[in-house]
């Protein structure tokens, strides 16, 4: 039986996709405090797949191992097929937790949204639709998306700014922040 390297196989996403955006968030509700984080927004580049869907990747700061826990509990309750009552462009989505913290130090929750073929992304369709509806789902306080106009040379390698750096202790979405350089 071949072995999966599940920490490739997160990389190799980043190659696929052309990261669109990218928010700041907030969970009040937490029992244990406030769970932040960021939401980056993507898309299949160019001939890399032939659904139409939008890849939302959660990053959850999660300091010890109840965070995380309680992270995973929080994003597995969601259910994101109430995203069908907020807009019409809405067909269906994959929720598809990463188990890398060993690596990262982080929670990581992708959400796949396919939309239907008459679905027209874009920067308002973003802010005035995907974003507040995934905000409301997923019971969320978010900023406004920051979009990426110069994306990154697709073969530089992502590995190294997301690992934790234990010496430098900047926060997650400062290390994310200086990795997409905004």
């Amino acid at each position: 039986m071949k072995n999966i390297d599940l920490y490739r196989e997160f990389i190799d996403v980043f190659h696929k996709e052309e990261m669109l955006a990218f928010f700041d968030f907030r969970d009040e509700m937490n029992a244990d405090g406030p769970m932040s984080g960021l939401c980056k927004i993507s898309r299949p580049k160019p001939g890399r797949a032939d659904s139409r869907y939008l890849s939302l990747l959660f990053i959850v700061e999660t300091p010890d191992e109840k965070a995380w826990r309680e992270a995973e509990a929080r994003f597995g309750a969601i259910d994101w097929d109430g995203l069908r009552d907020r807009f019409p462009e809405f067909e269906s989505a994959l929720s598809i937790p990463f188990t890398l913290r060993e690596f990262t130090g982080n929670y990581f929750q992708e959400v796949d949204i396919y939309l239907k073929s008459n679905a027209v992304v874009s920067r308002s369709f973003i802010v005035g639709t995907l974003c507040p509806s995934v905000f409301s789902v997923a019971g969320i306080t978010a900023g406004e998306p920051v979009f990426r106009e110069d994306l990154p040379d697709v073969e530089k390698d992502l590995t190294e700014s997301l690992l934790v750096d234990k010496g430098s202790g900047d926060s997650l979405v400062s290390r994310l922040r200086t990795f997409f350089k905004l």
